[in-house]
């Protein structure tokens, strides 16, 4: 079940909007594991990720993308929600209570 969400969610990245429908339609499953910490934190979490790239190479999709719009978002508190699959999983960065979504990060298990 989590492989297919993640594959939807693959399917609309782009379009934020859409993203945002979609996980309001699945937060209260139980699929998700979530946790909300100051937008500043995980910025500066993941913005150092982003060095380690030359050695991981790209093997986390759409992490640049987060990165920046956590950089340029308003939001003092982001909640960080991640969906396990089989083969592929992800991390959505939302505001808490998922009416801005900022990105996904997909990387393979």
């Amino acid at each position: 079940m989590n492989d297919s969400i993640i594959n939807d969610l693959h399917n609309i990245r782009d379009h934020l909007d859409q993203v945002k429908s979609y996980v309001s339609n699945i937060k209260n499953t139980l699929i998700m594991d979530s946790f909300v910490e100051t937008r500043q934190h995980l910025y500066d979490i993941y913005n150092d990720r982003l060095g380690m790239s030359f050695y991981l190479g790209n093997h986390f999709e759409g992490h640049r993308e987060v990165v920046e719009k956590m950089r340029n978002s308003d939001l003092e508190n982001v909640r960080l929600s991640v969906i396990d699959g089989d083969k592929r999983s992800c991390s959505i960065f939302s505001s808490e209570d998922f009416s801005v979504i900022l990105g996904i990060i997909f990387y393979d298990n």
